[in-house]
């Protein structure tokens, strides 16, 4: 009971008194008494596809549990996976893992209350990815390689001020097109815009009839956490088809700055003082709790929060609430102390000229774990004060598919905060430790194809197109030469293709960076295009050179400035089809025997890539590579 009394006397006095937020309770709800407690009020969202397995999220009205139905026959979902419990710290939130399925098969699925009988109509069906087994030959196809296909694109904006608007078409034309070819999809980035961060956690309670003993503990620590929590919800309640798509296409994500705070730089840099940089924690938080759970992520550590003891010119902080020497660091990267204003994860160009963050508020080293309660950080506290701080979660991950491998990226959680009048200054995207990882992982690889996802764009800068901090904007690895140029050497040199695909520029292109190593660029999936001159005036296509190489732009699309803004309504998105081998069976086409596959692996497998219009899924241009 001391606990429990302790925890609502922090929630009040730090959590929302800071913000001088009335206190929720159970006679504030606005949701009425006979609402069915047993609802899903968002999914099915799918994830976390393999040979073998499938995952499955859905949010429930109220913390609860919540089972999934399937099996091959849509009419005969005769098996059962479940249940997992929702929570509040997760905005009733859960997934499940099914794990045991036959590969290459169809499934349908259905969500289900475990203690209901009546059907929920939230359901989908899904392949399972192909294995090798089934197609190896001993002598035609050792490898047991296979054909998949995927698609990508990046920029879900539904402001109609910014994008298509809210029926995001290009979904709607996939769900058409291309939902029963395509094994999977890559989000990435900006699948989030931000809107209503300013909702509050009495909000957020009021809502979800959620009385002041019963608030989860991060509220009181992140309170802005509820803004991106109901800017997801938006997000799904609008558009129909986005969510079609995910019910019925997984997916893997990436996380840009939209998921975050736009324009989100410097995370990676310890000393600076910036809202939108210690927003990072707090934006991936929500981010796991909507989407990055899809992502077979290796490292099991969460993002870990806290409220510690600064003291003014120490570089010690103090936390008696959590052991660090039980925290595993290697899962982890730095430290933020939050901005801890009501206001900190708002997109208001204006906010970024009020410094009215905590004294301490800032990016910070850990230098070492001088205790179970102590860390020594760096750089030393600026003031006297009990501050919420995070530390922050590695959020990359490889994945291996027959003959390829891909390396997804977290381009904006450590990167360091650049100069544009010094690209070559001597800075990460990325982080050491990311980055000896993804050139470690290239350099081991024994696939025949490598695919590098980058969530911000490789040899095309990202210069304009926003009015946030334009003095210094540039959102590509173009003012990171010293660390692109590196990874560039390191592909070449694997005598291979390297596939480097990117977003966050709202156009898509294809550029040949090298023999071996090229950029492909996909998108928007819906928000509006971005002018040549917001991309360091790069032509349509052939020779174009920002900074030290010169590349060939093979195909992009592209829009001059005397285009209005309002008037770049062009979505698009990319299928990429990999190539391994082709049936030549023995036996065809005779009634009395039945077709036998035999699957035989081409000498030198290939990778296409195809653009298409996203309001009618017409081929814009395609572009094939051999191995």
């Amino acid at each position: 009971m001391q606990k429990d009394s302790a925890m609502r006397s922090l929630l009040l006095s730090v959590g929302f008194c800071v913000f001088l937020f009335p206190a929720a309770t159970s006679a504030q709800k606005t949701v009425p008494d006979f609402v069915d407690e047993n609802m899903i009020t968002h999914g099915p969202i799918l994830g976390r596809l393999s040979d073998d397995g499938i995952g499955v999220w859905a949010r429930t009205l109220r913390p609860g549990e919540f089972s999934v139905l399937y099996g091959t026959e849509e009419d005969r979902l005769d098996q059962t996976a479940g249940p997992v419990a929702t929570s509040l710290a997760h905005d009733n939130t859960g997934w499940i893992h099914i794990t045991g399925l036959e590969p290459n098969t169809k499934y349908w699925y259905e969500l289900k209350f475990p203690e209901s009988h009546g059907r929920t109509a939230r359901r989908g069906s899904f392949r399972t990815l192909p294995n090798a087994g089934q197609f190896r030959h001993p002598e035609l196809n050792p490898r047991g390689l296979f054909n998949f296909s995927f698609e990508f694109a990046c920029g879900n904006n539904q402001n109609p001020r910014h994008s298509v608007g809210p029926e995001l078409p290009t979904f709607g034309t996939m769900l058409k097109e291309i939902q029963g070819d395509i094994h999977f999809a890559i989000l990435n980035g900006d699948w989030l815009y931000e809107v209503r961060r300013e909702y509050s956690p009495q909000q957020w309670a009021a809502h979800n009839g959620v009385a002041d003993d019963e608030m989860p503990e991060i509220l009181g620590i992140a309170p802005t956490l509820t803004g991106v929590w109901e800017n997801y919800k938006f997000f799904l309640d609008q558009g129909d088809n986005l969510r079609q798509w995910h019910a019925q296409v997984p997916s893997f994500f990436t996380y840009d700055d939209h998921e975050c705070l736009n324009d989100i730089w410097g995370a990676g840099s310890p000393g600076l003082r910036d809202r939108r940089a210690v927003f990072r924690d707090i934006g991936v938080r929500a981010w796991y709790d909507y989407l990055a759970w899809a992502n077979p992520v290796p490292f099991e550590s969460d993002i870990h929060f806290g409220r510690g003891q600064f003291t003014e010119g120490s570089d010690v902080l103090v936390d008696e609430s959590v052991d660090f020497t039980k925290l595993k660091l290697s899962d982890h990267s730095n430290l933020h102390v939050h901005w801890g204003t009501r206001t900190a994860g708002v997109n208001d160009n204006a906010l970024d000229d009020i410094d009215d963050g905590v004294p301490n508020s800032g990016v910070y080293r850990i230098e070492e774990v001088l205790g179970p309660h102590k860390l020594r950080i760096a750089p030393a506290a600026k003031a006297d004060g009990t501050d919420s701080y995070s530390i922050g979660k590695r959020s990359y991950f490889k994945k291996t598919i027959s003959n390829c491998d891909f390396f997804l990226l977290d381009t904006r959680g450590q990167r360091q905060m650049h100069d544009t009048s010094d690209p070559f200054k001597k800075i990460s995207m990325l982080g050491e430790v990311q980055r000896d990882w993804l050139i470690d992982g290239v350099k081991n690889s024994e696939a025949d194809f490598i695919f590098v996802v980058s969530s911000v764009n490789f040899m095309v800068p990202h210069v304009g197109g926003g009015a946030v901090r334009t003095d210094n904007k540039d959102d590509a690895w173009t003012v990171f030469y010293h660390e692109r140029e590196m990874l560039i050497d390191t592909f070449d040199k694997l005598e291979k293709p390297v596939f480097v695909l990117t977003g966050d520029l709202h156009n898509s292109f294809a550029i040949q960076i090298t023999d071996n190593v090229y950029e492909f660029a996909s998108g928007p999936h819906n928000s509006n295009n971005h002018w040549a001159s917001d991309e360091g005036g790069r032509p349509a296509n052939g020779p174009f050179k920002y900074g030290p190489r010169e590349c060939d732009i093979i195909w992009s699309t592209y829009f001059r400035p005397d285009v209005p803004r309002t008037e770049l309504l062009h979505p698009g998105y990319c299928v990429v089809q990999i190539n391994n081998v082709f049936n030549n069976p023995q036996v065809f086409g005779k009634a009395e025997q039945p077709d036998e596959d035999r699957w035989v692996a081409y000498p030198r497998p290939q990778v296409i890539f195809q653009y298409y219009e996203g309001r009618t899924g017409k081929l814009r241009f395609a572009y094939s590579v051999r191995k």
